[in-house]
């Protein structure tokens, strides 16, 4: 039986013990209960002569007393037999064991921490029936963890290993896809900064006066080639299926003097497009972050959003200490948004319902990135809005120090 779950996580087998290891369990407690409540019978049915009063009492009452016990471990038993089952997906594996009545147990291994599964018979009853033992060797576990009353292990044995060889299989295909991937981007990047660099000699007059539509279109050209190195750069920096984080380099910097520098840079894009820009920035913001990735994913990424989606009006940058932290704003006049949109803007793809009619080149993945630098700086990431044509305000929140 196979079903998918919302993670698109495929279910592979579940697997209840073998009803002989049930009954097995069983005869170890029903023939010792057995024996003794025969023996108490017979000597609850003797003379009294063979014992006096008090003791045939004690009998008597010790009669039902041993017939709720046997009764007791025989419930536990089949509870344990209903309840415990093994359960393997193409990326886990769970085993689920009924302690007593009240506590139960549930552990997990991920299919690719599974280094071997062996499956074995105990005694020839086993053998016979058909069902046996598992055992799982996980690369963090101390021990191998045993699973008793496993119907056909052998089966079951090969359903997991099956499912370790097929992740090793994708882990090395996307290991080569990651590796061609940041050699293509350091190829683009390579020709984008020359293309950049052409265009800013333009701007910059390196080639003598040139006619206002020239420069108009290499200033556009400038951004362009900026945002496709910055592009290139989110990919080279993606740590890739080796790495569980990004690297961040964490030193002291002034916050402050780099958000002026970049305001300086987007002004001339702003005023061009015919907005006002309106700035209020302290003179000093002391934290300790990785400059570049704060700049390159937070503070541009702000900023060219606000000068896409705001067509008329004016974008306002703020940043003051307030309570132990750096907080920046950046607000603007534009479309706005609905609470729906604010919901999805943090997540992977997530944009407004909107947003690529205003914005074709959006993907979605540009606030998602922001947040998970602002979360490694251990700050926080938020946007507000009233709703469409209101405008909205993104606010990103830094320790000082």
């Amino acid at each position: 039986m196979t079903a998918e779950n919302p993670d698109d996580e495929q279910m592979l087998l579940v697997v209840h013990k073998h009803p002989v290891s049930f009954l097995s369990e069983a005869a170890v407690t029903i023939v010792p209960g057995f024996i003794i409540l025969t023996l108490l019978f017979l000597f609850r049915g003797s003379a009294l002569t063979m014992a006096d009063a008090s003791i045939h009492a004690l009998i008597t009452l010790l009669v039902p007393l041993c017939f709720l016990v046997l009764w007791t471990i025989l419930a536990v038993q089949w509870t344990n037999y209903y309840l415990d089952m093994l359960i393997v997906t193409d990326r886990h594996i769970f085993y689920l064991t009924q302690l007593n009545f009240a506590q139960r147990s549930v552990e997990q291994w991920n299919i690719q921490d599974v280094s071997h599964v062996s499956a074995y018979f105990g005694n020839i009853l086993e053998s016979f029936f058909n069902y046996g033992s598992l055992e799982i060797d996980a690369r963090e576990e101390g021990s191998p963890v045993k699973v008793v009353g496993i119907p056909d292990p052998e089966y079951v044995a090969a359903v997991i290993l099956k499912q370790d060889d097929r992740y090793g299989q994708l882990k090395e295909t996307a290991e080569k896809q990651q590796e061609l991937l940041k050699f293509v981007s350091h190829e683009v990047k390579g020709h984008l900064a020359k293309s950049k660099a052409a265009f800013a000699a333009i701007v910059e007059g390196d080639f003598g006066t040139v006619s206002d539509p020239l420069t108009s279109m290499a200033h556009q050209a400038l951004a362009d080639s900026q945002k496709g190195v910055d592009t290139v750069m989110s990919i080279l920096d993606d740590p890739g299926p080796k790495q569980s984080t990004i690297h961040f380099e964490k030193k002291p910097f002034d916050l402050a003097a780099t958000v002026r520098r970049i305001v300086e840079e987007f002004r001339p894009q702003i005023e061009r497009k015919g907005l006002l820009l309106q700035t209020s920035i302290d003179p000093f913001c002391g934290i300790q972050g990785d400059e570049q990735k704060i700049e390159r994913h937070v503070i541009r990424n702000l900023l060219d959003n606000a000068l896409h989606y705001t067509p008329a009006g004016h974008i306002e940058v703020m940043l003051q200490n307030i309570e132990g932290v750096a907080r920046l704003c950046v607000a603007d006049t534009g479309i706005g948004m609905n609470a729906g949109d604010i919901e999805k803007l943090f997540t992977q793809g997530g944009r407004g319902e909107h947003s690529k009619e205003v914005n074709p080149d959006s993907t979605g993945y540009g606030l998602f990135v922001a947040k998970q630098v602002v979360d490694a700086h251990g700050g926080r990431i938020w946007a507000s809005s009233n709703g469409a044509s209101t405008g909205s305000r993104f606010f990103a929140e830094f320790p000082l120090g």
